[in-house]
């Protein structure tokens, strides 16, 4: 052991104990609460995966996105054209900030700076705010004000003028946040943040609409050299090659799929054209239901098995030596479309027509069925062919390996793509809307329960009234009559579920009101506001936002289901809407589709649930009291 292991522990005297020597300070309530909530494995769970849903909401136009974060554009002699990021020129206002706040902020919060982390996040909740109203304010005007701008958005003067006047408004009408302690810094703060977020609206106030495909096309071609994010496709970018390919493939494999899809489903058209016309009464030929299947089968895929059973059945040797030449022409006519071969597919066609032309059809109607089918066989060959070479073609390029890893919904879009954006609305519904319904909850329930009287007694008819509009029929309604958007959606359901809020505050203020420190605050004239949310919201707001958890898990649902059953915010990816495609546009099963947005769905309101009992024990002195 060394002399430092051998130290004696330094002792204290009883007279330092009673002046607080080595004695541990005491957590404030809020910061305690916390250290309870996080402490706890279910909790920290549900924290981790908020955090990775949050993560994706802030970065996921730029982690998953069709447009190459830069490109090399040339002209086929090699000369360079001009080098740019088509990914950054895309980007909205709402993107290119959140973008600057999830990387700013985390900077800001983990800083060594002489500020709590209680301030710190102050501050950063206060930019948000300064920020998101700016941001809503120029998106309501450029939308009421779109006939005054004109098609092409109005001129620079009106832009700057929509933009900077409504970062002025809001930063007058929220100068006073508590940010900083002198009222100067505090007006400076706000003002400086909503200009800035003002003048990115301002650059973003249009954004170029650029085509994924043809940097796809550029690169494919060699005239353009592209670096792609992480994830290369858009949420809304598709193509009918795409369509319903299931996990882990590759464009490649797309590609070919489809190559062999139209390979396949020409030789089963042929076949089943030519079986089902013919005459059914010709001796040796005997077509009941069984022998139609087992001819259709050995024709396609030319399988012994199959036309072995033919004598057996009662065909006879005729008919047997004819199917089994036909069925031998048909499979050469597949080796050659493979192989890119067409005048040996137009040969295998040629024959295999002539086979089919000596049967028999069972009517005028079927006869012209049969010359259609075989006319059909032949004329497809060149476009049959482009197909196989165009898959030969992609899986030689770096295109060919780009990888769908939760595959693509009906319709070919890449569903990690649209899962990634879709967290941004499910985060942004939850906490706004919540946000919004506790704001007015706070407000109503504070007069309830402050007054108490006529007050309160007029108040509560009307959170009755509200607590019987049925939340989910009324978003139905809105989405019939009102624009499909995500500000429509938040406002309806933070207006309606502000119930709950309400009445804890006002059972909570219903308790504190008679109590010393509020008859104080009344004796020394303090007004109303200063009583009711600087004094009396601290001591009552407890159950509230142990409820808002619940409030956030419950509006992420309502967006589900809206967006399920078609009524979402219009143009944006959801995972309700994800669901909604399980059974594709030909009623196939899709279960990727099902799986993996529904997981999503459920990881997250079970987060927020968990959060939410973990949060509410942790405040409550009984459950406390139990868990020792």
């Amino acid at each position: 052991m060394t002399q430092e292991d051998k130290k004696p522990e330094k002792t204290i005297s009883g007279i330092d104990v009673m002046r607080g020597v080595g004695v541990q300070r005491a957590r404030p309530f809020w910061a305690d609460a916390w250290h309870r909530v996080v402490i706890r494995r279910g909790a920290q769970v549900g924290l981790i995966w908020i955090a990775i849903v949050g993560f994706f909401a802030l970065f996921a136009p730029v982690l998953a996105n069709g447009l190459p974060l830069w490109s090399v554009e040339r002209t086929t002699d090699g000369d360079l054209v001009r080098e740019f990021s088509p990914l950054f020129a895309s980007l909205t206002a709402t993107d290119l900030l959140l973008v600057l706040g999830g990387i700013l902020g985390p900077i800001f919060f983990f800083l060594p700076l002489k500020m709590t982390r209680q301030h710190r996040l102050g501050i950063i909740s206060a930019s948000l705010v300064l920020g998101g109203l700016t941001v809503v304010l120029v998106a309501l005007l450029q939308f009421v004000l779109a006939d005054v701008a004109g098609s092409g958005g109005g001129d620079l003067a009106f832009i700057y003028m929509v933009c900077f006047g409504s970062a002025l408004f809001v930063a007058a009408c929220l100068a006073l946040l508590p940010t900083f302690k002198a009222k100067s810094a505090r007006v400076i703060f706000a003002f400086a943040v909503a200009l800035f977020v003002g003048w990115v609206c301002a650059d973003r106030w249009t954004s170029p609409v650029l085509q994924p495909e043809r940097f796809v096309r550029g690169q494919i071609e060699g005239t353009m050299e592209n670096t792609y994010t992480l994830i290369p496709w858009s949420p809304t970018q598709s193509r009918g090659e795409y369509y319903s390919t299931p996990p882990a493939q590759t464009t490649a494999d797309a590609f070919q799929s489809v190559a062999d899809d139209q390979i396949e489903d020409g030789i089963g058209f042929l076949a089943r054209t030519v079986v089902f016309n013919l005459a059914s009464g010709v001796e040796g030929l005997p077509l009941d239901r069984e022998a139609k299947t087992v001819l259709v089968n050995g024709l396609i895929c030319n399988c012994t098995s199959e036309l072995g059973q033919l004598p057996e059945l009662g065909f006879s040797a005729k008919y047997v030596s004819l199917f089994n030449e036909a069925a031998s022409r048909m499979a050469e006519y597949r080796l050659s479309l493979e192989a890119g071969d067409e005048a040996g597919a137009q040969a295998a066609a040629i024959t295999t027509a002539g086979l089919f032309s000596s049967l028999e059809p069972s009517g005028r109607n079927a006869k012209i069925a049969i010359t259609d089918g075989l006319s059909e066989f032949k004329s497809k060959i060149p476009d049959r062919i482009q197909f196989v070479v165009l898959a030969k073609k992609i899986s030689k390029t770096e295109y060919g390996k780009r990888t769908f890893f939760l595959g693509t919904d009906p319709i070919g879009r890449d569903v990690l793509a649209q899962m990634l954006w879709a967290c941004r609305l499910s985060i942004s519904i939850g906490l706004v809307s919540t946000g919004l319904s506790v704001l007015i909850g706070i407000v109503i329930g504070a007069l309830m329960g402050y007054f108490g009287g006529w007050v309160d007694l007029v108040l509560s008819r009307i959170v009755e009234i509200f607590m019987a509009v049925p939340v989910l029929f009324l978003l139905i309604v809105a989405a019939s009559a009102l624009p499909r958007n995500t500000y429509v959606m938040m406002t309806i359901i933070g207006c309606v579920t502000w119930t709950g809020s309400a009445r804890f505050i006002r059972a909570e203020f219903l308790k504190l009101r008679n109590q010393d420190f509020v008859q104080s605050c009344r004796a020394v004239g303090l007004p109303l506001h200063s009583v009711l949310f600087r004094h009396m919201l601290p001591n009552g707001v407890t159950p509230v936002l142990v409820q808002a958890s619940f409030g956030v898990a419950a509006a992420i649902i309502a967006e589900a289901t809206l967006s399920y059953l078609g009524l979402g915010p219009y143009g944006q990816p959801s995972w309700g809407k994800l669901l909604s495609l399980t059974t594709g546009e030909t009623g196939v099963f899709l279960w990727w589709m099902a799986v993996f947005p529904g997981l999503a769905i459920f990881l997250t309101v079970l987060a927020y649930n968990v959060l939410g009992e973990n949060f509410r024990d942790a405040i409550d002195p009984k459950m406390r009291k139990a868990a020792h």
